[in-house]
Formats: C-alpha cells, structure tokens, sequence
C-alpha cells in the first residue's frame, strides 16, 4: 500500500479575507488527457485515497453490466448523492416498490434530510444521501436472484462485481477494502486510479451521462456543485471527504483530493484546470466560477476570496 501522507500533497488553493491568508487547501489533482496521460498533476496522483462517493458513476456502470436496467430519473439516482428532498424520497420508494422491496430492506443508516426544503421532516433510511444506491443494490440482487440480506458484505456477488469493475477501469488493484459511511465496501485507489475510472465512465456510460444532464438535480440538488457542472454540460460527481471528479464528452477526465476534508476549493479548482487547459472557454469558465466559487462575505459585503494556486 502507498496511502496519501502529507508529503504527498500540494498547495492547491488559499481563502483570503480582508487581505489576509486565513485557509489552506492542499491536497492531489490530476487531469488525464484522452489518451490517458497526465496533462497536470499536482501532489502524488499515485497514491491511494478513499474516493467516497466520486465512485458511485463507476458503481452504476457495474450494475448496468450486471443487469441492472433504469433509465431517466432512476439512473440518475443509482448513482446519486442526494439530499433527501421529498423529490427524492419518492424515487427512491418508487424504485424499491418496482422490485418488490421497501424502506425496511434498506440497510444505509437512518438521516435527518440534508436539504433545507426538507427542514422539520423525519429522519428515514429514504433520506439518507446513498439510499438510491442501496436501493439499486437491492434492484440489482433481485434480477440476479442474489440474496438480498447480506447485499453489503464485501464477498457477496453484488460487491465483489463493483471492485472488479472499478479495478478494471482503475487500472489497478483495489488497496485496501473498508466500510463507507452509508455502510457500503469502500474501495481504496489512488487519484490517477480514481481519474482513470471516472474517463472510463465516460466511454461506457453514455446513457447514465446523458440522463444526468437530462435530470442534474437528482444527482444531488439543484444547487449541488455537481448539479451545476452537469446543467453546464460536464459530468461531475461529490465525494465525501473533499473528493470531486469531472468528467468531459471528449474523453479527458480530472479527479482531485483535498486533503483537510473541505469540499469548497475543489469545484472551482476543477473549472481552472479545464479552463487552463483548454477543454473549456474562459466564458463557460466565467459561468461556473460564479456559481461553485465560495463567497467570502463579511454581512452582505465581499470581504474576500478563493485564489487557486
């Protein structure tokens, strides 16, 4: 194993206030060209990380392969991180009644809504941010006639299916195994592995991309940094822990890892590095930059701003 230390990282971006450094982000970027080489790196891409729910594209792709058929709103939401507003609760319900199953079946953790326009409601398995990937676990036993009690157990066919897949895209073999937060096996591989998956997303999940962009709300809310890429013709995907990775229709692919866990830096880190690369015009770059840029305010003035290194 080669898992990130502090060593590995770089100075990725500082958060200025009133003229004055007052946050660092540091952490690992890298962006693949089509081909699969390294157009920019910056810190150690080759070593591993847990990507969280940056993966769950790559998770969705597998149970396509498996057997898996959605399509619209439903294949967005195999591969969502949602926040749990009533919209979503209703896929999610909708999609385990198809399959004969209910919240109960579920087995991710019981959660308050993250949304505010679900403020007050109760907490449900339903709400919680990876139940349409638990239910289309469950979906995915189903047609397969696999057990559906244990479908969270790293051996089960269902899991074992998902690291095989993510390792073929990776290019590398799964690090180590572990437990996410919505109970799920967690697979460790470096960025560059996480990069590599996220292009091969992109050549064999057409139709999940194209339904995202159809439907980018359902991959997490309206105004989740991902929701924004997607409405701007980008394929992008939060993960916990400062994970984000995009994804463009021309094959190149970024992921990146900020290594004190704040997510804020990376949608904006990720609109640069295509921007200075070229893969996207400074005015696409402009229009996403005003929306995923944090907003440094001091009341309702200005009172600062992100610089990316």
């Amino acid at each position: 194993m080669n898992p990130l230390a502090f060593n590995d990282l770089a100075p990725l971006a500082t958060l200025y206030r009133g003229g004055m450094a007052e946050s660092f982000h540091h952490g690992v970027a890298v962006l693949l060209a089509t081909d699969g080489n390294i157009l920019k790196e910056a810190g150690n891409a080759k070593a591993q990380i847990f990507p969280r729910s940056a993966l769950k594209p790559v998770q969705a792709v597998a149970m396509r392969e498996m057997g898996l058929r959605l399509s619209g709103q439903n294949l967005v939401l195999s591969m969502a991180s949602h926040l749990g507003t009533t919209e979503h609760r209703s896929l999610v319900a909708g999609l385990l009644t198809e399959y004969g199953f209910s919240e109960t079946d579920l087995q991710c953790p019981i959660s308050h809504p993250a949304s505010p326009s679900a403020k007050g409601d109760p907490k449900s398995r339903l709400a919680m941010n990876c139940s349409g990937k638990h239910a289309s676990f469950l979906a995915t036993c189903k047609i397969n006639n696999w057990s559906a009690s244990d479908y969270l157990n790293p051996e089960h066919p269902l899991q074992q299916g998902m690291k095989q897949k993510i390792e073929q895209l990776a290019g590398e073999k799964v690090a180590l195994t572990t437990t996410d937060g919505c109970g799920a096996p967690l697979f460790a591989i470096s960025t560059l592995g996480l990069a590599r998956s996220i292009a091969g997303f992109m050549s064999e999940g057409a139709s999940l991309f194209e339904a995202a962009k159809a439907n980018p709300w359902v991959i997490g809310d309206h105004d989740t940094a991902d929701a924004v890429f997607l409405r701007h013709g980008i394929m992008a995907k939060i993960g916990a822990e400062g994970v984000f990775v995009v994804g463009l229709e021309t094959g190149e692919a970024l992921a990146i890892k900020i290594a004190d866990g704040n997510l804020r830096a990376a949608p904006a880190l990720a609109a640069k590095l295509l921007r200075d690369s070229g893969l996207i015009t400074q005015a696409r770059f402009e229009k996403l930059w005003l929306e995923v840029a944090p907003k440094i305010l001091g009341g309702d003035k200005i009172m600062g701003e992100l610089v990316l290194e």
